[in-house]
């Protein structure tokens, strides 16, 4: 049961990985689209339900929980270097220039 435990945390290890690097993209100006990382994160929760109960479940959920609360900040950081809140594009007042 072990290698369950393994593979699930190999692959929040790699959402960890695409955040970091959507953040970075995100820092430099580029777009990117979190779509994806939502359903990895979303079919990593899936297969944690599902899991045999002899992995530690208790880790790999709070795991998890950081990963959405990434998650969740970095659509924020998008949101705002879109310039949008609410729908309304916010006028560029050159404080950033």
């Amino acid at each position: 049961m072990k290698a369950d435990a393994h593979d699930l945390q190999t692959r929040l290890d790699a959402i960890r990985q695409r955040l970091r690097l959507s953040r970075e993209a995100v820092a430099a100006g580029d777009n990117v689209n979190l779509g994806a990382l939502g359903g990895e994160v979303q079919n990593v929760s899936e297969t944690l339900h599902t899991a045999p109960l002899q992995i530690d479940r208790n880790a790999l959920v709070r795991d998890l929980e950081a990963i959405i609360t990434d998650l969740d900040s970095l659509q924020q950081e998008l949101s705002a270097h879109h310039g949008i809140i609410g729908g309304e594009t916010i006028p560029n007042d050159g404080a950033d220039d």
